[in-house]
């Protein structure tokens, strides 16, 4: 962009500022001030609600939503992050002007959960989600941008999924600093090398998306003295607690060395805990499987009625039963078309064989595979196979009914070829 276009477009940044309407304030303090406004074109329209963030030039923060703008207007799509429309330095300030995302704060979450199940069901249904948002950051972003205040209050929890707000002091990572030059954070997530112990990294979101782990199981905030037990808490399952420890340790190398490795480990601690049971046994420290969904909304569930907090109380070994059951179905199917083609009815001997062993072997016979893989209870599937650990079932299943559709419109075109 040239120094006229810079200007034209700078211009018309201010002229735009004066058309937004301040709706609230939702917080104000000397380095930043965050409204609610709303866009009011020159007929009286108006369009919003939007979040506008004034953030004060002295203050050396807000470059990662100048680098998430840019990564935006090129097309890079970050689902997990609010939409920016404006992006512009006014009087020295940044001006940042994004999407309001409705839900409610992963906190206010945590405690609107009467029990310690209800927690685990908000776990399971959320943390994937927040792993996958903290990773667009790391890994589509060249540099990865650390957001650096992960907590509660900065995770938005809505029936779409988890959204990631407030990258005030998130910054990117530089190769070869010794340290950071800012150093903020809230001290129960924030890790050691936030406050001037070296330069933060892809490992202290990892830091801090453990001790969120921590506080979504049990309900309160990690402390000094739960890090010298070892993290131990009756309300947090032994898998879960091995997993908060090595995502806490205070040596950033001893670490998950990414925040998808972290995930992997979280699904695993999961598959391998047998079920909570109901009534008083809760306090056993057992845990209950993951339900098959984590796109499902995720604001606490009553007990009992509903399709999805039933599932999530099956017990690991019922999904293995399942599992044969459909791998025994699986194998009748392939057993099934393999005989087709062999053994035609009298009707399909009359097909060109061309047809009969494409029909059964080409088209049907994948189609009953993907369908009962579909089927299957792919916890056990994904403890395997670590890459679809990084897949939600929706995405999953998503991709088997395209693959459904796109076999059986082939089948379609090829019989009409065919004549059949």
């Amino acid at each position: 962009m040239n120094t006229e276009d810079e200007l034209a477009s700078y211009l018309d940044a201010l002229e735009r500022d004066a058309c937004y309407r301040v709706d609230a304030v939702l917080k104000e303090g000397a380095l930043e001030t965050t409204e609610r406004v709303s866009f009011v074109g020159e007929n009286g329209s108006v369009l919003g609600p939007f979040v506008r963030k004034r953030i004060g030039g002295e203050s050396g923060l807000g470059g990662a939503y100048e680098t998430v703008f840019a990564a935006q207007r090129r097309g890079v799509r970050l689902a997990h992050l609010p939409r920016m429309v404006e992006c512009h330095r006014r009087d020295g300030d940044l001006v940042v002007v994004m999407e309001y995302v409705p839900g409610e704060t992963l906190g206010s979450c945590v405690e609107a959960c009467r029990s310690r199940e209800e927690r685990l069901a908000l776990v399971r249904r959320a943390f994937p989600d927040l792993c996958d948002a903290v990773s667009e950051l790391h890994e589509l972003l060249d540099p990865p941008v650390i957001h650096r205040d992960l907590k509660p209050d900065n995770v938005i929890v809505s029936p779409g999924g988890v959204t990631l707000i407030d990258l005030g002091i998130a910054r990117a990572y530089r190769d070869g600093a010794e340290q950071d030059t800012t150093h903020f954070g809230t001290r129960a997530y924030a890790p050691p090398e936030q406050f001037g112990f070296g330069q933060t990294g892809v490992t202290s979101d990892v830091y801090a998306l453990g001790m969120l782990l921590f506080f979504c199981v049990t309900g309160r905030e990690p402390s000094q003295a739960d890090r010298e037990s070892g993290f131990r808490d009756a309300a947090l399952p032994e898998g879960l607690r091995v997993v908060v420890r090595r995502a806490t340790e205070l040596d950033p190398s001893a670490r998950y060395a990414s925040v998808r490795e972290l995930k992997s480990a979280f699904f695993s601690a999961l598959d391998g805990e047998p079920a909570v049971p109901e009534g008083p046994a809760e306090k056993s420290g057992e845990l209950a499987p993951a339900p098959p969904d984590f796109a499902e909304p995720y604001a606490p569930r009553a007990e009992g009625g509903s399709f999805w907090s039933w599932l999530a109380r099956v017990p690991g070994w019922a999904g293995v039963v399942w599992d044969v059951v459909v791998l025994g179905v699986a194998a009748l199917c392939v057993v099934g078309c393999v005989m087709g083609v062999v053994q035609p009815t009298p009707e399909n001997a009359k097909w060109p064989a061309w047809y009969l062993w494409t029909s059964y072997l080409v088209f049907l016979m994948p189609m009953l595979l993907i369908a009962c893989y579909l089927l299957l209870d792919r916890r056990p599937v994904r403890r395997a196979i670590p890459a679809l650990a990084s897949l939600s079932v929706r995405q999953e299943t998503r991709v088997g009914l395209l693959a459904l559709i796109a076999i059986f419109v082939a089948w379609v075109l090829t019989s009409a070829a065919a004549g059949v």
